[in-house]
C-alpha cells in the first residue's frame, strides 16, 4: 500500500528520533491518530503507549529480519534509540551484516508491509474522542506457569466513558509456529465471548456485556486465557494501562519451575519491559513458588508487574 495515507504517515514518523521524539502527539498524521483512537488533547504518555502498540501490531507478522528493520526504523526498543534514521540504518546494517543501502531498502520494505497489514485490520471507532468507550479501574491478574500450558486469569473492573454494550480486548503474544493454535478464552463471569480473531501475533476478543453501560457505570468481569501447547511466552507479565488505572495486582505462580531470578516491574516504560536493568529489585518466590505484588495509581504507557529469567523448556 505504497500510496496509502498510512504508508506516507509511517514514512514521516520514522524520521529523526522516531517515536522517541518530543511532542510525538503533534507529529502524528490523522490516519495514525485515528487508528490509535487518540483525541486532540491526549497525555504524552498515552500517545506514546498507543503509537508503540499500533506499530508493534503492524510489525508482528513480518519475517524476523523485516521485523527487526521495523523496530529500528521507529526506535521502538531501548537499543534502537539513535538520534537519526541514518544512525538506525547503520545499526541495522551492522546487525544483519549487509550494506547500509540494503538496510535502507529493508526498512522501506518493512514500512510498506506494515502499511499493507494496517489496511487489513478492522477500522477503529470513527470518532477518536470516543475512544474505546471504557477504561480499567482495577485489574487483578494470576499468571499460572505451573499448569499443563500457561494460563492467565484476569479480573477487571471497568468504567464506561460512553454508552456501550460490548468491549474489545487484545491478547498480545510472541510470534508462534504456524502449527500452534489460538488460545482458549473463557469469560468466567460478567461477560460472554462474542468473537475472536487474529490480531498480529495475538488475538482480538469481543466481549458481550450483560447490560448496557452508561457513562460512569462500573462493571466487573473475569477472564481465563489458556495458551495452546507450543505457544511461546514473554518472560514477564505486566499491566500496561492506556489510561490512568487506580489499582492492579499481579500474581505469578511458577510452582516447581522456578526461574533463576524474578524482579519487579514498577512504572517501567512500555518499550523497556523486555530489558534486564542493572538496578532491578529481585524478589524471592514463596514456598509455593508464587510472587505477588500490588500497585496503585498506575500511569498510562508504563508497565507494572513481574519479570523473570527465561524458563527452560520441559
Amino acid at each position: 500500500m505504497a500510496d496509502s495515507d498510512l504508508y506516507h504517515e509511517l514514512k514521516r514518523l520514522r524520521r529523526g528520533r522516531g517515536v522517541e521524539r518530543l511532542g510525538l502527539g503533534g507529529f502524528l498524521g490523522p490516519e495514525i491518530r485515528r487508528r490509535c483512537r487518540l483525541g486532540t488533547h491526549e497525555r504524552e504518555n498515552r500517545v506514546h503507549a498507543a503509537v508503540g502498540t499500533l506499530l508493534r501490531e503492524l510489525a508482528a507478522d513480518l519475517a524476523p529480519d523485516m521485523r527487526q528493520a521495523a523496530m529500528l526504523a521507529f526506535a521502538l526498543d531501548r537499543d534502537s534509540r539513535f538520534p537519526t534514521l541514518l544512525d538506525r540504518e547503520q545499526r541495522l546494517a551492522d546487525l544483519q551484516n549487509v550494506s547500509v543501502r540494503t538496510a535502507r531498502r529493508r526498512i522501506d520494505d518493512a514500512v510498506a508491509l506494515m502499511a499493507q497489514a494496517g489496511e487489513k485490520t478492522p477500522d477503529p471507532p470513527t470518532d477518536p474522542a470516543n475512544g474505546s468507550g471504557w477504561r480499567v479501574s482495577s485489574l487483578r491478574a494470576l499468571f499460572r506457569l505451573d499448569a499443563t500450558t500457561p494460563e492467565l486469569y484476569e479480573m477487571r473492573t471497568i468504567v464506561a466513558t460512553r454508552e456501550i454494550d460490548e468491549i474489545v480486548i487484545r491478547i498480545g503474544l510472541p510470534e508462534s509456529p504456524v502449527e500452534v493454535g489460538p488460545p482458549t478464552v473463557d469469560a468466567l463471569f460478567g461477560a460472554r465471548v462474542r468473537a475472536m480473531e487474529p490480531n498480529g501475533s495475538g488475538q482480538r476478543v469481543v466481549l458481550e456485556l450483560p447490560d448496557k453501560m452508561r457513562p460512569g457505570d462500573m462493571h466487573e468481569f473475569w477472564l481465563r486465557v489458556a495458551l495452546a501447547p507450543g505457544q511461546p511466552i514473554w518472560p514477564y507479565y505486566a499491566i500496561v494501562p492506556l489510561d490512568p488505572c487506580e489499582s492492579g495486582t499481579v500474581r505469578v505462580r511458577f510452582g516447581a519451575r522456578r526461574p533463576a531470578e524474578v524482579w519487579l516491574l514498577d512504572e517501567v516504560p512500555y518499550t523497556d519491559l523486555r530489558n534486564r536493568p542493572p538496578g532491578r529489585t529481585v524478589i524471592e518466590p514463596s514456598a509455593l513458588g508464587e510472587v505477588v505484588r500490588d500497585f496503585h495509581n498506575l500511569r498510562e504507557g508504563h508497565g507494572y508487574g513481574l519479570a523473570w529469567t527465561p524458563l527452560s523448556v520441559s
